[in-house]
């Protein structure tokens, strides 16, 4: 009896643990809607403030700012993100000279961009989900 439960023990963890690794399931009105939100995650692990902005056909959109060891989370706006085109991410860090901007993104609607600021801002790095 004792191995018995143990394996159903080993059983209910394993499957909680795969249902902790699940992705977050959107919600299936706002995605027959359209109403998807974009968001911009940011974590800055550089001592300076930083101010985000999006660039996008030669303008650039000012986002937020978040400040210096902390982390942000901003809605983008369609007119921002929808459309064609791609978009860029710019990191501009408060009385500081070097600054980080993304590669092209190509972003749909209800995705999130998870930007991670480092302290030497040239290793920071970012992904779409």
């Amino acid at each position: 009896m004792g191995k018995r439960m143990g394996s159903l023990a080993a059983a209910l963890i394993a499957s909680a643990s795969f249902a902790a690794c699940a992705p977050a399931m959107k919600n299936t009105e706002d995605v027959a809607l359209g109403n998807e939100q974009t968001m911009l995650v940011v974590q800055n692990y550089n001592w300076t403030d930083m101010t985000l902005y999006v660039l996008r056909d030669g303008t650039r959109a000012r986002i937020g700012s978040v400040t210096g060891l902390g982390q942000g989370r901003f809605r983008l706006s369609d007119a921002l993100v929808g459309g064609a085109g791609d978009i860029r991410i710019l990191a501009d860090p408060l009385g500081a000279g070097e600054r980080f901007v993304s590669h092209p993104l190509t972003i749909l609607p209800g995705q999130e961009i998870r930007l991670r600021l480092e302290n030497n801002i040239a290793l920071s790095s970012y992904s779409v989900w």
